[in-house]
Formats: structure tokens, C-alpha cells, sequence
């Protein structure tokens, strides 16, 4: 099923129409119908990989007529468009899972009235769920990010007449919006009540790790922080989801990033012992005091420093961070003093051949 055939009989001709429009215009309407045409998905209970495969297949066609030089600075217009669009989907789906939550509590309610047990029970999912969904939700944020960095570049290329390096960066959009989609089909299943499975198999760590730096490197450079990372190392095999362990050490970095002044340093160091492989990712940040590092890893605890530094958090990122790293059967260290930053070790089995 596509989204030709939704709710509102909105056609791919219509789509192509609408972003037509706001490559042209930049128009509010252009966005507003983009808008319609996410919540008729919702409604007709297609995913965002659909929205992904309407809209590339449109803008295949928009840039057939264009020059060289268009088809840039076009693609970097319509990554905003989806941007816009797959927010207004995440906002809506949210919107569409309040009430069928709010549906789900009504049930329970009813049937506490005639068990109180079975009601107790249905709380304690329900709970779960919404520490699921917020986890998910949590993660949106690292390739939304990503996804704007790569167009800030993209732009800022573009207004200095460069066009060579914008291929690599709509590259990493592309990449961020790719996991976006992965994300919101996970929230589709936790809404649900199932957990999404670990994909796991042979992978080599060197890679995820290299994404990993990739997404939080726009941010870096905002700061003016130094990222270090070892120059030609070797493959790191361990039995994992690549996934997963992007949300593992995404997470670390993003954090080293978010909580390390201007101008200062974020490194990632690699080891063998044995059977095991060890990922570092150390700062040179603000730190924790010891009764922090204690509670770090609680879920929706937020650090003293980390408030002062900066408002805005769930305290979920750690809690999840660990719990994957667990799942992954490895474990995770932490070393730290005030204004003296951070060290975080995730240490993992090494893949056997």
C-alpha cells in the first residue's frame, strides 16, 4: 500500500505539486499541505519509510530538468521539506498515541472495577510502555540533529559557491533520516507493547564508532571542540545490533560534546583484553561529583552540573545507554570528577570467528 491511495486521496502527482511549490516559493502552504499529507499516513497506519519513498521518487523527478549547480542547492531545499514533514509525523503519531493510550487506560480502568489485581498489572505495562516510547522518543533527537547540522553545511557551501563537498553531506542526512525512519517504525511496535529486537550478528565496531563521530562532529565544530579519534585502526568484531550500538555510543559522544566548554577536547580510545574489546569515550567537561556518578545511570535522573549547564532533558540517554550495553551482554564504567570531565568505558565481548 502507498501513499496514493490514503486518506484524502493524496497522489504522488500531489506530493511532487507540493514540494514543487516549496522549492519554488518556500510557501507555508507547501508545508501545511506536506502536513496533510503525514496525517493521512497516520491515519491509514502506513510508516515513514512511505513518506521517504513518495518524496524521493518526487524529487527524482523535480531535478531531471535542473543544472548542476539547481540540483544542489534543490536537494538541500527538499532534505529541509522532509525534515519538516517527518517532524509533523513524529508529532502527530505522538498526537495518535495519546489517544489510543488515553483508550487503553479507560479499558483498564473498567476492568479494575472488576479486578483490582488485572489493574494493578495494566498499570505496570502501561508504565513500561511509556518509558519505551520515551526512550525511542529520546533518540529522535540524534538524527533530527543530524540531519540539520548536514544542512547548515550544505547551505553554508552553497552561499560560498562550493558545491563539492555537499554530496557527502546530504550523504549523512540522508544516513540520519534513513535511522529516523528505523526509530519511528521501533515506536510503532513499543506503542504496541513490544520491545523491537536486537538484530544481532558479526559487525565490525570501527564502523558504528565512525558514524557515530560523524553525527556528533557538526555540534563539535559549533563549540570549536576537538574530536580525536585513532587514525587507521583495526577492525573491532563484536556479536552485535549495529543499531543498538549506535544508540550506545551516539549517546556518549553527544553528551561529551553537549557538556564540554568551547574549545576543549573529546577523544575515543579502543583496546583489546582477552575476550572482551573496551570503547573509551572521554571529555574534558564539566565532570560529575561522586554522588552523581552513583545515580548516573538512573532512569530520568539529571546531573547537578549537567542542569546548570543546560536545561532541557529527560535523563533517560544513560539509563538507556546502559540497558543496551547489558542487552549486548557487556557492561559500562564511568570515571569522572568535577572540572576535571569524564571517562565512559563500554566493555564488550569480542566476536569469535
Amino acid at each position: 500500500m502507498s501513499c496514493m491511495t490514503v486518506t484524502h486521496d493524496i497522489s504522488a502527482a500531489d506530493y511532487e505539486r507540493i514540494l514543487e511549490a516549496y522549492l519554488r516559493f518556500h510557501s507555508e502552504d507547501a508545508l501545511y499541505q506536506a502536513s496533510v499529507l503525514s496525517q493521512a499516513c497516520i491515519e491509514s497506519g502506513l510508516g515513514p519509510e512511505d513518506i521517504i519513498a513518495l518524496h524521493f521518487d518526487a524529487l527524482a523527478e523535480l531535478l531531471k530538468s535542473r543544472s548542476h549547480h539547481d540540483q544542489a542547492r534543490a536537494t538541500g531545499d527538499a532534505q529541509q521539506f522532509l525534515l519538516e514533514v517527518m517532524i509533523t509525523y513524529g508529532v502527530k503519531f505522538k498526537e495518535f498515541l495519546e489517544l489510543k493510550l488515553r483508550e487503553t487506560m479507560r479499558d483498564a480502568e473498567s476492568r479494575a472495577a472488576r479486578e483490582r489485581e488485572r489493574a494493578v498489572e495494566a498499570e505496570r505495562l502501561q508504565r513500561e510502555k511509556d518509558e519505551i516510547l520515551a526512550a525511542i522518543a529520546h533518540e529522535l533527537r540524534t538524527p533530527i540533529t543530524t540531519v540539520k547540522g548536514n544542512l547548515d553545511m550544505v547551505t553554508r557551501s552553497l552561499n560560498k559557491g562550493s558545491t563539492k563537498p555537499v554530496g557527502e553531506y546530504i550523504r549523512h542526512a540522508r544516513e540520519a533520516i534513513d535511522r529516523l525512519s528505523r526509530l519511528s517504525a521501533d515506536l510503532v511496535e513499543a506503542s504496541r507493547g513490544d520491545l523491537p529486537p536486537l538484530a544481532v550478528k558479526r559487525l565490525d565496531l570501527t564502523v558504528v564508532l565512525d558514524q557515530a563521530v560523524r553525527w556528533v562532529l557538526p555540534a563539535a565544530s559549533a563549540k570549536g571542540i576537538k574530536v580525536q579519534v585513532p587514525s587507521g585502526s583495526e577492525p573491532l568484531w563484536a556479536m552485535g545490533d549495529a543499531d543498538g550500538l549506535l544508540t550506545v555510543f551516539g549517546n556518549l559522544l553527544s553528551n561529551a560534546v553537549r557538556y564540554t566548554n568551547a574549545g576543549g577536547t573529546v577523544s575515543v580510545l579502543s583496546d583489546t583484553h582477552g575476550d572482551t574489546l573496551s570503547i573509551t569515550i572521554q571529555d574534558t567537561g564539566i565532570g560529575m561529583s561522586p554522588d552523581t556518578q552513583a545515580r548516573i545511570f538512573d532512569k530520568f535522573f539529571r546531573a547537578p552540573e549537567a542542569r546548570i549547564m543546560e536545561a532541557k532533558g529527560l535523563g533517560l540517554g544513560l539509563s538507556l545507554v546502559q540497558h543496551m550495553v547489558q542487552a549486548h551482554g557487556g557492561r559500562i564504567e564511568v570515571q569522572s570528577a568535577i572540572a576535571q570531565g569524564s571517562k565512559f568505558t563500554v566493555v564488550l565481548p569480542l566476536a569469535q570467528e
